[in-house]
């Protein structure tokens, strides 16, 4: 399991695209890192949805999010957990692409 802040919400900062919180993630948790998919709230009410990972260390990967075979089952349950992440989900699914709060 990483070391990693799990309290939601908790603050977030991009350089160009402004700050807010992560609202709602999805993670698997594993002993050297862990999956996740987060939804992000920023200060203006724009919500964004995040695929990301973090290391053992808690940090957050600078590398894109792989999901195998293997992490499927467990994220599906998760996801299952989380409204507005499965929400965003469903958006890219269907064909009005709309997430609203």
């Amino acid at each position: 399991m990483t070391d990693r802040n799990t309290k939601i919400p908790r603050p977030f900062k991009f350089d160009k695209l402004g700050r807010g919180d992560i609202i709602e993630e999805a993670p698997v948790e594993y002993e050297d890192w862990a999956p996740v998919i987060q939804v992000l709230e920023f200060e203006d009410g724009k919500k964004m949805l995040r695929f990301c990972y973090y290391a053992k260390s808690g940090q957050l990967a600078p590398r894109a999010l792989s999901i195998d075979t293997d992490d499927i089952d467990s994220l599906r349950e998760e996801i299952k957990k989380k409204p507005q992440v499965r929400k965003f989900l469903q958006s890219l699914l269907s064909k009005k692409g709309s997430v609203t709060s």
